[in-house]
């Protein structure tokens, strides 16, 4: 496991809420590093998500079935926290996919090695809380991209998640803004004319 990631980590959580040294040491050995290329099933649908991810590089999606396509409903990026929430949180199965739109490295934590930090270590419950709110913050940000729809939320899409744009599929944009793949097409081709 490369020492920059887990410094990264450690660094933009400091942000949120500084906890001792020594209680790192309890997570770091069961943290996995895992790299994947552009295009990579993550979490299928069908199953249950046991581990969070921290994004170190790249871009992750999460998708929902939508007949025989897959419908992007959220995009995250370094420093993002990247789970299928009803499942993590329930345990339970559910058809949300996670796959990668660009190469990623993130960190994996198995959710009941979190459990049993919680438990043991106290002092990570309001890092924990932090972290829960900012992914609600960051995600209620991306929702609020999809509602502007595709004219107006494309730029501040680009802009939040710069270097995106030679990632994202346009089928993935269209699904995003809830438009049609030649919409996006059209649209992406006018905007060159400009």
């Amino acid at each position: 496991m490369e020492q920059k990631f887990i410094s990264m980590m450690i660094a933009d959580y400091d942000q949120l809420f500084r906890v001792p040294r020594e209680g790192y040491e309890q997570v770091i050995p069961i943290l996995r590093q895992v790299q994947a290329k552009r295009n990579t099933l993550i979490k299928p649908g069908g199953s249950a998500d046991l581990v969070s991810r921290y994004l170190c590089e790249g871009f992750i999606g999460l998708f929902y079935p939508h007949g025989e396509k897959l419908e992007l409903l959220s995009i995250f990026q370094a420093t993002d926290t990247v789970f299928d929430e009803f499942s993590y949180r329930s345990g339970q199965i559910s058809e949300t996919v996670i796959k990668s739109i660009s190469a990623v490295v993130f960190l994996e934590f198995p959710i009941s090695a979190e459990e049993l930090l919680l438990h043991r270590h106290p002092e990570f419950s309001l890092l924990a809380h932090r972290i829960a709110h900012r992914i609600s913050e960051r995600k209620s940000r991306v929702h609020s991209i999809a509602k502007l729809g595709l004219e107006q939320g494309y730029e501040l899409l680009m802009k939040e998640f710069a270097g995106s744009e030679a990632e994202i599929t346009n089928a993935d944009l269209a699904s995003f803004f809830g438009v049609h793949t030649r919409t996006v097409e059209r649209w992406k081709h006018n905007l060159k004319d400009l």
